[in-house]
């Protein structure tokens, strides 16, 4: 007997892989001032609420909606450094990864091919930032509905409410699992319309009850120190009209690079084998797929909800075409079902022992090659030198070197970085766009794109130095304007005023 069934083995093999995609080097821009903020709600034991870090919004009072992720962000920082984190992201990967698995119908072999094409679409969005947290939260809460609609019982549903309690308190993400639950429900209405001789469909008393569950989840969104205030976040961030243009996950996608088609190749495999197959696909899959790859192709940070949703019908549909054309070929060609017969001889013969053997140790092989490559990505000599091929290095140890003080206007994608690196010389802006609204981030863009108005922007704010990238159109005018050079290297400038 084998020691491990075939469908498990799939499983494992396919985490072990999908764990060796998601563990990196943390270098994420936001990733410092949530560690920061973690630190400092671990150092006072009070969350980190009123703004510090800034020159433009210091003293302002904040809904940190990530508190909890920070706080165990700061930890893992502090008890396993970077490799700790790393291995973080890992775990997430493969939990989040591994609960849409639960969810797939076909062979294993097909349902792990359809789970690393899921783990290449979400792969972007995987870095050490809490919203790696609402990824695992969204496939919890989709595999809950999965197993409550197959068993109909209602234990499931409690888990639902008690999600939202902790979601609220570790990313404001908790809104795509009411908007999952939300198109789930609409999902179910619609098959019990159009498809009245329905069995297999929720009846209306089991839609109320998960109706309820998501009520209840909405409203435990506010368990959290910031209260009624939470259910702002959402609409406070979307309302920011700058994101799209400041930031590069909020913008759509650009199908010329590589990395991000593999969404594209999810939505036209899910299309044609819908197409092809015939089978009906159930409203509870299909309304939040379409809401889901809407909201990827308007925002590329929605790439791992999308493959979350998406993935267990995608198996779905292939199965289904795959079994079709299997059946079909074995029935018309004598040839094909002898090789099928044999194939299926040899797996019975094949040694027990043997098969144990080779299984455990490709197993080990995958685990050791996660280990490798989890060391090799946090070897220090490594993490130092491509920190200083990305933040501005040099630019904090000369800051450490001077005595006086400074109003920095800084790049945005280094705004974190300094937060961390460098306390005492508060920011103009960072990665916390809620807290500087489309008012400071507007005030930003100005000055970046050399706007008419960019002195006197920075003369609004009192800044007396601009930290910026060397090779930009904002550095070189403002040395043609009289600004002097105080520092450079390879990556950065150091501006002061005239």
């Amino acid at each position: 007997m084998p020691w491990i069934k075939e469908e498990k083995l799939y499983l494992v093999l396919v985490l072990l892989l999908i764990f060796s995609m998601a563990v990196r080097m943390p270098m994420d821009s936001d990733m410092w001032w949530h560690l920061k903020a973690g630190e400092a709600t671990l150092a006072s034991g009070n969350i980190y609420r009123t703004d510090t870090f800034s020159s433009t919004r210091t003293g302002v009072s904040w809904i940190n909606h990530s508190w909890l992720s920070q706080v165990l962000m700061a930890f893992l920082l502090r008890v396993g450094k970077f490799t700790a984190l790393s291995i973080w992201v890992g775990v997430c990967a493969v939990v989040s990864l591994g609960l849409v698995f639960l969810q797939m119908d076909g062979h294993p072999l097909l349902r792990g091919a359809v789970l690393i094409l899921a783990a290449m679409v979400s792969s972007v969005v995987w870095s050490p930032r809490p919203q790696i947290m609402s990824l695992v939260l969204l496939a919890l809460v989709s595999w809950i509905l999965f197993s409550y609609r197959n068993n109909r019982k209602r234990i499931y549903l409690v888990g639902i409410p008690l999600i939202f309690a902790l979601w609220g308190n570790l990313h404001a993400g908790y809104v795509l699992g009411l908007i999952y639950l939300g198109a789930f429900i609409c999902g179910e209405l619609l098959d019990k319309i159009l498809l009245r001789d329905d069995k297999e469909g929720l009846s209306w008393k089991e839609i109320g009850i998960v109706a309820l569950s998501t009520l209840l989840g909405f409203v435990l969104v506010i368990a959290n120190p910031f209260g009624l205030a939470m259910w702002k976040i959402p609409f406070n961030t979307i309302g920011i009209e700058t994101l799209q243009n400041l930031i590069n996950e909020w913008a759509s996608p650009d199908f010329h690079q590589a990395f991000q088609q593999p969404i594209l190749w999810m939505l036209l495999g899910l299309v044609g084998a819908l197409g092809i197959s015939g089978k009906t696909l159930r409203g509870y899959r299909l309304i939040p797929i379409l809401f889901f790859a809407w909201a990827a192709l308007v925002a590329r940070r929605n790439f791992g909800p999308f493959a979350i949703v998406s993935a267990p019908a995608l198996a779905e549909q292939l199965s289904s075409v795959l079994g079709t054309w299997i059946t079909k070929a074995r029935t018309s060609f004598p040839a094909i079902e002898k090789i099928f017969q044999s194939a299926e001889r040899s797996k019975q013969d094949f040694n027990p022992t043997v098969r144990n053997l080779l299984n455990a140790a490709l197993i080990m092989l995958l685990l050791a090659v996660g280990v490798v490559k989890t060391v090799q990505v946090n070897r220090p000599e490594l993490v130092s030198r491509t920190e200083r091929e990305i933040y501005p290095a040099g630019a904090v140890e000369w800051f450490k070197t001077q005595e006086q003080s400074f109003r920095v206007f800084n790049d945005y994608n280094w705004g974190g970085y300094l937060i961390y690196h460098l306390p005492e010389v508060p920011v103009f802006v960072d990665g916390r766009t809620d807290l500087y609204g489309d008012e400071i981030l507007n005030d930003y863009l100005a000055v970046m794109q050399v706007e008419d108005n960019w002195e006197e922007v920075l003369q609004k704010y009192s800044l007396n130095m601009l930290l910026l990238r060397k090779d930009s159109c904002l550095s070189r005018n403002a040395i043609l304007q009289g600004w002097t050079v105080v520092y450079r290297d390879e990556l950065a400038v150091l501006l002061r005023s005239k």
